[in-house]
């Protein structure tokens, strides 16, 4: 297959063994194997962040799709495109436990904790850090040299954040290591001494009253510094939701009802906000002000034709499931050829590909996309291949998937037990 060069070997092993062990994607090399999501993306990158971003103006998507139908993948997706145009991101997982929606201030703190610059290397050959310490110092590292780098941090909404910054640039210039890692702990919404808030005038803590006003400050920090802005990528990536309770999930649906709001004014500059939710009714399902009124809100959708729109249904792309597999399906077996530097037969793969696709869609589970399903399965399918030169029939394919959908309930069903206790 002749795409095999294009591609480096380390990260198609990496990639295989990935999608191989639970379906779920890989921080990178996704473009490898996307199908179908071309006009969102061209829509995305066009009109947003070749254009309204780029006039301080700010935005929020909600993406919907089932559970294991390439949310994350398309988050990643945004994130690679969005550094090729100079955006700063942060991919957020929420979870009840460590991140819920309802509680900004920890959501907040895995913002930072999550931010990276723009990266143009390959993963696998340099080291990686995320987090706003590895953002300063990386910042830092283009403009070291530069007459006045403090006086380009202006303009924040948060005084005590804007004294923060500073601080933290001021000690990377005089190499105080310990002093900048002081100033991290709060930016990074710890507890500090007393006296090191009084040594850099902070006067606020970074709790649930003041954390919507110190990610504004974040946001108009980075778009003041020379990025194009900061891409925010909020995954609600467990089937269920981050929010446990109906008093939490009012407070959760508050606070996503004022930051689309936010996204109407210019305190958000070249900011884009992209919510992914396994289920829109999880979100929305509700009588009451806060419901109505985040429905009224999320209520359009995202297409070509309108861009405007707000919903992402990554359910429907206009693909059809048969002729969506067969695609990912030849993908990846050119993945999986490079990776163990094989070649597989044309027609055996041809043939294996179609035996899983119709187990896939027969034996999607209700909660579980047909996408995952046949994602692990094919992989599996392709190591039968590698060992025994044999094509993968219906029954052969059958069976391969029926345990994938029962590995796939019994780890779901360990993650559930796991939140609850």
């Amino acid at each position: 297959m002749n795409q095999k060069n294009q591609i480096d070997r380390g990260l198609a092993k990496a990639i295989i063994h990935k999608l191989g062990s639970f379906g779920t994607p890989p921080e990178f090399g996704i473009e490898y194997f996307s199908v179908g999501l071309e006009n969102y993306l061209n829509v995305i990158e066009n009109e947003y962040l070749e254009d309204i971003l780029k006039y301080n103006l700010s935005s929020f998507k909600l993406i919907t799709g089932n559970y294991g139908g390439g949310k994350t993948h398309f988050l990643y997706l945004i994130r690679n495109i969005s550094w090729q145009h100079n955006y700063a991101t942060s991919y957020v997982s929420l979870s009840p436990t460590e991140c819920p929606f309802d509680r900004l201030e920890l959501v907040y703190k895995k913002v930072v904790s999550s931010m990276t610059p723009p990266l143009t290397h390959n993963i696998l050959d340099a080291q990686w850090d995320v987090g706003i310490e590895a953002f300063l110092k990386h910042w830092y590292a283009d403009v070291k040299g530069v007459r006045n780098i403090v006086g380009k941090i202006k303009n924040l909404e948060s005084s005590s954040f804007t004294n923060a910054l500073k601080g933290a640039v001021m000690s990377l210039v005089s190499d105080d290591e310990e002093e900048f890692n002081g100033i991290m702990q709060w930016l990074k919404g710890e507890e500090v001494p007393r006296e090191l808030r009084l040594r850099y005038r902070i006067s606020e803590r970074i709790d649930r009253t003041t954390a919507f006003r110190m990610l504004r400050s974040l946001v108009q920090f980075v778009n003041s510094i020379g990025y194009s802005g900061l891409i925010l990528l909020f995954d609600e990536a467990e089937r269920g939701m981050s929010i446990s309770s109906t008093r939490d999930k009012r407070r959760a649906l508050d606070n996503l009802r004022q930051l689309v709001d936010e996204c109407g004014n210019s305190r958000l500059p070249g900011a884009m906000f992209f919510y992914a939710v396994p289920d829109e009714n999880l979100l929305l399902e509700g009588s009451g002000g806060v419901y109505e009124a985040l429905k009224q809100r999320l209520r359009s959708s995202f297409t070509r034709i309108n861009p405007m729109g707000v919903k992402i249904n990554l359910e429907d792309i206009g693909i059809q499931p048969r002729e969506f597999l067969q695609k990912l399906g030849l993908k990846l077996a050119q993945i999986f050829e490079y990776a163990y530097d094989v070649e597989l037969d044309r027609d055996v793969i041809s043939h294996s590909i179609e035996s899983v696709i119709t187990a896939a869609l027969e034996l999607q589970a209700l909660d579980i996309s047909y996408r995952r399903i046949f994602v692990i399965g094919i992989v599996e399918g392709f190591q039968h291949i590698r060992e025994n030169k044999m094509m993968i029939g219906r029954t052969d394919a059958e069976q391969i998937l029926r345990s994938t959908v029962k590995m796939l309930s019994d780890r779901e069903k360990e993650e559930v037990e796991k939140e609850e206790f």
